[in-house]
């Protein structure tokens, strides 16, 4: 998306010193904050946005017929109060949109937004043969956005589901029960797919994807292309069905396990609690243990691990929670039932077992990136030449409790 706003082009120029010069906010360590969270990025978005690149997602493409079957709405707690047509302000929307706190009415207007899109973008692939079925199968013969997701997902998953192996056999036997596996997978995915708690899980994944992602140029790229968005899609089916209880649910959420870990490489347990608005970029490697709870506004990146030390836990809680706007780079381990607070960065390949307080950046081995203080350093008068305060002359915040031994002054590094 971010490829089409015009003023990055002129950010780039290189000036007399031969550097590259960004925009500001771009830089990830800008005071206007890490462009990966949603609110800066949407931020950015108005700031930097001389045309409106969103506001023309929604047109519709006129070669394309619209079915006649209208989404469903009825596990909804609210409806809005006008049907959203396909030239719905998708930009307007997002303006406003909340992960956690819009009603279902906006999230169903965003919904029928982000599924017209879909369509438009669809059509574009309908010129090629190697497309066409893709885009069809995917997208355009489905009247809904958690239908057209269930059909993409089953697609990938079922050939082979444990059991269904279709063998030589063409009528009957093998193939019925495979085609059988199929139709009970897609009908479930729909099932739950269009429950008020997924629909917004689904659009707001998809959303955080188009607006946070350079490289993602529409909503189409993540719906069928990007395996961060399916593994936790399947995830939220999985998850589904694991809090049924019934065995054979958890039986079924399991096997979607299994299968989401070996084709898209991303281990979740179906007992992991995930918010809404998170993204696996790259999203290869990650594992997600069964007790990890994860809030919404989440970037994580490839390599991730939240998972437990490996002491006996007697059955309690062993595993992270991670609350949201967090950011975890590639390669790091949290590890434990620890809590890393809202607003973290967790840099790539750090090791966390201690608790990381909201807004902290956390590097190597329980180490936090903070600005030293110098010990028994008198702070300075105030300009009219009047005496520091009491509450002055302490540090402030976590540096309250932190003696010089903890510290390393030439990497601003403090242990937790």
């Amino acid at each position: 998306m971010w490829a089409a706003v015009p003023a990055l082009a002129a950010a780039f120029a290189l000036q007399s010193t031969g550097r590259p010069q960004f925009p500001e906010g771009f830089d990830l360590f800008d005071a206007a904050g890490d462009a990966r969270r949603w609110a800066v990025a949407r931020e950015l978005q108005k700031k930097y946005s001389a045309s409106p690149a969103l506001t023309d997602w929604t047109s519709p493409a006129a070669a394309i017929a619209t079915p006649s079957t209208a989404p469903s709405t009825a596990t909804m707690s609210a409806t809005p109060s006008a049907t959203p047509s396909a030239t719905s302000d998708l930009g307007e929307l997002l303006k406003t949109f909340d992960f956690d706190e819009s009603s279902d009415a906006d999230v169903l207007a965003c919904e029928q937004a982000v599924f017209n899109t879909l369509r438009r973008e669809a059509g574009d692939l309908l010129g090629s043969k190697m497309t066409a079925s893709l885009a069809s199968l995917c997208i355009l013969k489905h009247a809904s956005l958690p239908e057209a997701v269930a059909a993409t997902l089953s697609n990938k998953l079922h050939p082979p589901l444990p059991g269904s192996f279709v063998g030589a056999s063409t009528v009957g036997g093998a193939l019925a029960e495979a085609t059988t596996a199929e139709e009970a997978l897609r009908s479930t995915m729909v099932r739950v797919l269009s429950g008020a708690a997924a629909r917004r899980s689904v659009v707001s994944d998809l959303v955080k994807v188009l607006v946070v992602d350079p490289a993602a140029e529409g909503l189409l790229q993540p719906m069928l292309f990007f395996k961060g968005f399916h593994a936790l899609a399947t995830h939220r089916v999985a998850h589904s069905l694991w809090l049924d209880g019934s065995a054979s649910s958890r039986g079924a959420a399991l096997m979607l396990q299994s299968r989401a870990s070996e084709l898209f490489g991303v281990d979740i347990h179906p007992g992991a609690t995930i918010g809404n608005g998170v993204m696996l970029d790259h999203a290869s490697g990650v594992v997600i243990g069964a007790t990890a709870i994860v809030g919404s506004d989440v970037y994580m990146l490839h390599g991730v691990t939240l998972g437990a030390t490996g002491k006996p836990t007697f059955g309690a809680k062993r595993h992270p929670t991670i609350g949201s706007s967090v950011i975890l780079g590639a390669g790091a381990a949290v590890l434990g039932d620890i809590t890393v607070a809202d607003g973290c960065t967790v840099s790539a390949g750090a090791i966390v077992t201690k608790d990381v307080p909201p807004g902290s950046t956390v590097v190597g081995i329980n180490k936090l990136l903070e600005r030293p203080v110098v010990m028994n350093e008198q702070p300075r008068k105030a300009d009219d030449g009047a005496e520091p305060s009491a509450t002055a002359r302490q540090p402030a915040g976590l540096q309250a409790s932190r003696s010089g031994t903890n510290a390393d002054d030439y990497t601003w590094l403090y242990s937790i």
